[in-house]
């Protein structure tokens, strides 16, 4: 499910629920705590069913309650009295955090997802003509492999023509999370016959990190090389397809998602 329905369409809930509370008679607190712990215990076991990252888990059970603990202070009897006297400090304090939950969780879906491409093509250059990438690429790792740049990838196309191998590969643009794909591979050489005896694997990471999952490609005869991969989660991924055969080793790299 997307992030931004479980975490707005939860805080709604919960705004919904407090005022159906409150219809029914219930006092501020109890209502405050109802609205918030049922959309929490929903989500809890929806995290159950799908397993999303800790930190997903967090921003939710965080959300919903604080939504809850704001409508608690503005409609507490303090604050009621306080409102009927004209004071703007607790409605003032409820926009603000309002607001403020509002950016942060705008920020955390563009991290994960990129920026819709309708607003990316108004406040990106040239983002209507190409494909662009705008989800948060992690945090780099330091090391050998954060060493790769355009003399590697420019070394990996010379392997290729050295080789004279021509590689094609089928489903990665269809990969889900969650969802497995078959990943078929395709190697031939200059006469367009299939080449047999090579060692393919596919890695899956975030883009600057090392690969989180590792499929290996098995061999099928003149359909070249399978294997069954998924993502496992969304936003922006980094397929490395690594061919090592003749004493050489290639590596070609593909983004998925985040656009």
């Amino acid at each position: 499910m997307n992030l931004m329905i479980t975490i707005f369409g939860g805080m709604l809930a919960t705004f919904l629920l407090y005022a159906l509370g409150r219809g029914l008679r219930l006092s501020n607190f109890w209502a405050a705590v109802v609205a918030s712990g049922l959309p929490s215990f929903a989500y809890l076991l929806y995290a159950v069913a799908t397993g999303p990252s800790l930190d997903t888990v967090t921003m939710h059970v965080i959300a919903y309650p604080t939504v809850g603990v704001m409508l608690y202070l503005l409609y507490g009897e303090r604050a009621v009295r306080s409102a009927e006297g004209g004071h703007w400090a607790p409605r003032l304090m409820v926009v603000f955090f309002v607001l403020i939950t509002l950016l942060f969780g705008g920020f955390v879906y563009v991290a994960r997802h990129g920026l819709p491409p309708g607003l990316a093509a108004l406040v990106l250059p040239n983002a209507s003509e190409k494909r662009v990438h705008t989800g948060f690429a992690g945090v780099v790792a330091h090391g050998e492999e954060s060493a790769k740049s355009i003399a590697y990838h420019r070394n990996m196309a010379e392997k290729l023509a050295r080789l004279g191998w021509q590689v094609e590969v089928v489903g990665l643009d269809a990969l889900r999370p969650n969802h497995a794909n078959q990943i078929s591979v395709q190697v031939r050489d200059s006469d367009g016959r299939q080449v047999h005896g090579i060692q393919a694997t596919l890695g899956l990471g975030r883009p600057g990190q090392p690969a989180q999952d590792i499929v290996p490609l098995e061999p099928a005869g003149d359909d070249g090389y399978r294997g069954m991969a998924s993502l496992a989660g969304d936003g922006a991924w980094l397929a490395v397809l690594s061919l090592e055969g003749q004493g050489e080793r290639v590596e070609l790299q593909h983004i998925l998602g985040g656009e």
